[in-house]
């Protein structure tokens, strides 16, 4: 196929579509070697084989022998996808998406340049291929591993990991001060400057996660949206899999899929709803985690604290180990009674957690002071 010279990719370009099919022929080649289904495998070494070929004119694009082309090694991400499809099974819906990406990214080359469109439509095929290699519960696996909707992995889950979490760290901290020092001052020093630094250090992480957790849905969402907009006849057949899954008559599951692909945002809703199990309008906010994470586990670090800042001596330990007592028992009920567990298991194994920590530390604490002495 001759190249117009108006409308042909650079050579750094062509260089770097060589190497992709090449890995993306060493990728399938690994994938049918070691698949034990022998129908998966001679598809897998098929994809291989063609991949090789297009290798091969790019090569002579280039003005390289084709003759010297041979399959190379993988670059990182198609490595992923090789230990992924490994792990996990070639067939399965986490591996899957990765696999049919690399034939999604030829796509999207080849589109750009008209003088490509031949190996674009056969990319398309490959992609197409890979869908039904993925067999009829291609998407099972997407939902498992993605889990719930994000918006219900926001500020609830930050507000009871941050109340936890200050609740015990600090109870544990001040309980190891006041075992190695008697000045009030001191333990309460070190029980303001725990509270602070866990807070500040808890809402920091919660913005991290929430920030990534809130990008790799986006990425996704934007995955559907490239599917949708280069390969619709792919996008409605995983729609059409969707609702035969739901046990809908593949009759009818296709002029649903036709129905709802007639309109792109239906569509990309739906895609990014049943396949992703992401509503796109609810990503979550890394702010709003942060602060109710922080929030939270200032809550959770004052109960061992205040008693400092009116009593002193060992009768602030003990009104500190009470108050952090009473509240280990109300926060491990309360979390025990939201998850359906029984209120006063809950309560008495959140308890015996924070009480065993307090103790360590307050022994490890009692210790180091003597020695210190």
């Amino acid at each position: 196929m001759a190249l117009n010279p108006e409308t042909s990719p650079e050579p750094a370009e062509l260089r770097a579509y060589l190497r992709h099919e090449l890995e993306l022929a060493a990728l399938y080649r690994r994938i049918a070697d070691a698949e034990r289904d022998p129908v998966k495998a001679s598809s897998f070494a098929r994809l291989a084989t063609e991949e090789l070929e297009h290798a091969r004119e790019w090569a002579e694009k280039l003005g390289v022998d084709p003759d010297t082309v041979r399959q190379r090694g993988l670059g990182l991400r198609l490595r992923v996808v090789w230990w992924a499809s490994r792990l996990i099974g070639s067939e399965h819906a986490v591996a899957l998406p990765l696999l049919m990406r690399g034939e999604e990214r030829a796509v999207a080359a080849f589109a750009a340049h008209p003088s490509l469109r031949e190996l674009e439509d056969e990319a398309r095929i490959h992609a197409a291929e890979l869908a039904e290699l993925g067999g009829p519960g291609a998407f099972d696996g997407i939902r498992t591993a993605l889990g719930r909707s994000a918006s219900a992995s926001g500020t609830l889950r930050a507000a009871v990991l941050g109340v936890n979490d200050g609740l015990v760290s600090n109870f544990s901290l001040v309980m190891g001060v006041a075992g190695g020092t008697d000045d009030s001052q001191i333990v309460l020093l070190a029980g303001v400057a725990g509270l602070f630094a866990g807070a500040f250090s808890m809402a920091a992480g919660e913005w991290i996660s929430m920030r990534s957790q809130r990008d790799m849905y986006q990425h996704l969402i934007r995955v559907e949206e490239r599917l949708f907009d280069t390969q619709p006849e792919m996008a409605t057949m995983q729609i059409q899999e969707i609702y035969v899954l739901k046990g809908v008559e593949r009759e009818d599951a296709i002029a649903i899929a036709r129905q709802l692909t007639s309109n792109r945002g239906v569509a990309l809703d739906t895609l990014s709803r049943e396949k992703l199990g992401v509503n796109p309008a609810q990503l979550g906010s890394p702010w709003g985690a942060a602060w109710t994470s922080f929030l939270a586990f200032t809550i959770g670090a004052v109960f061992p604290v205040v008693p400092f800042i009116f009593v002193s001596g060992n009768s602030a330990a003990v009104a500190a180990a009470g108050a952090s007592s009473v509240a280990l028992l109300v926060v491990g009920g309360a979390m025990a009674g939201f998850t359906g567990n029984g209120v006063l298991r809950g309560s008495l194994r959140m308890l015996l957690v924070g009480a065993v920590a307090a103790a360590v530390t307050f022994g490890i604490g009692s210790a180091v002071g003597v020695t210190l002495d």
